[in-house]
């Protein structure tokens, strides 16, 4: 039994390893902007679920939000709704509540945009 346990547990290890190479790395203002967040991850799940009753199931920083420094917050509702809530990490503001889906769409648009507004830069020469 303990030789096969053995064998077990690094191939476990060796299956982890893609989500591993996953971890973001923060970028230096990305850094500053987190350090500098008065609301604590702790603080942003309770502000989530003060806001949509449920269970939580993601937080996580974002400054993708023009610059402000927010949580992004999951929240999975009774009924099995995911929403998605950007709340503002100085103050505790949900700034932004949708479906996940909904919020989703929005993000996809935004980064469209994004990368339309790039090309343009790139092509004007």
């Amino acid at each position: 039994m303990l030789r096969k346990t053995m064998i077990i547990f690094p191939a476990a290890l060796v299956a982890a390893m893609p989500f591993a190479a996953m971890a973001e790395t923060m970028s230096q203002s990305e850094l500053q902007m987190f350090n500098g967040a008065t609301l604590s991850l702790q603080q942003a799940g309770d502000a989530a679920l003060a806001a949509q009753q449920g269970k939580l199931a993601e937080v996580s920083f974002d400054d993708e939000q023009n610059g402000r420094a927010s949580w992004e917050a999951v929240v999975i509702s009774a009924d099995g709704q995911s929403w998605t809530m950007m709340i503002d990490a100085n103050n505790g503001e949900v700034f932004a509540k949708a479906l996940s889906s909904a919020m989703d769409d929005h993000q996809d648009n935004a980064d469209e945009q994004d990368d339309e507004d790039q090309d343009s830069e790139t092509n004007d020469g």
